[in-house]
């Protein structure tokens, strides 16, 4: 049947059948992918603004010890995400570790992880922002997404950049995203008074 169409109509199907993969691949894998970034990308933010309410609920409620109770247990449970590090070294190396974590949970390998800053939020809050670089199949990647996005510690990814990897029988994808947890700001030392 293929012999009787003109080259003109046989580049006319080609054509056709090329622009259904993009749609197909677009439908069902880049665009699911966009909407979980973008799920979790505002998520460090909206809950570091939590946090800082439940502190002032703290500060107002001095007056009246039931009001207080509960703004500082509310507190407590926002800061539960917190890394636990007292120090920006150690938080970095918590970092690492989480991120290393959650991909050997979902079978991924990183192919390298470096953490680029800790930036200071607040006097009380800082963030570890860090980039990671691994190769995954597509549900691996939305399935690290959604475990970033449900973990018990504050994770988001910031930006996403995803590029297939040419003749992988796998048809994985190569990623590279920032990853971004929130800490406790370290308190800076006090100093000594100076002897006489």
């Amino acid at each position: 049947m293929l012999e009787k169409l003109t080259p003109r109509d046989r580049i006319a199907l080609k054509v056709a059948g090329a622009a259904l993969v993009l749609f197909l691949v677009a439908d069902f894998g880049v665009l699911p992918l966009l909407d979980v970034m973008q799920a979790s990308s505002g998520g460090i933010e909206k809950k570091e603004l939590t946090l800082r309410r439940y502190q002032r609920l703290v500060a107002l409620a001095s007056s009246q010890p039931a009001s207080r109770a509960a703004a500082e247990k509310s507190l407590g449970d926002a800061e539960a995400g917190l890394l636990e590090s007292p120090s920006e070294s150690l938080a970095n190396a918590e970092w690492q570790r989480l991120v290393r974590e959650l991909a050997k949970e979902k079978g991924l390998e990183l192919s390298s992880s470096e953490v680029l800053r800790v930036e200071k939020l607040s006097p009380d809050y800082a963030l570890v922002t860090g980039r990671v670089a691994l190769a995954a199949r597509l549900d691996q990647l939305v399935d690290m997404l959604v475990a970033m996005a449900t973990s018990p510690k504050l994770l988001a990814a910031n930006s996403l950049k995803v590029m297939p990897m040419g003749g992988d029988p796998q048809k994985r994808l190569q990623v590279e995203m920032t990853i971004s947890a929130a800490m406790r700001a370290a308190k800076a030392a006090e100093v000594a008074p100076e002897k006489h």
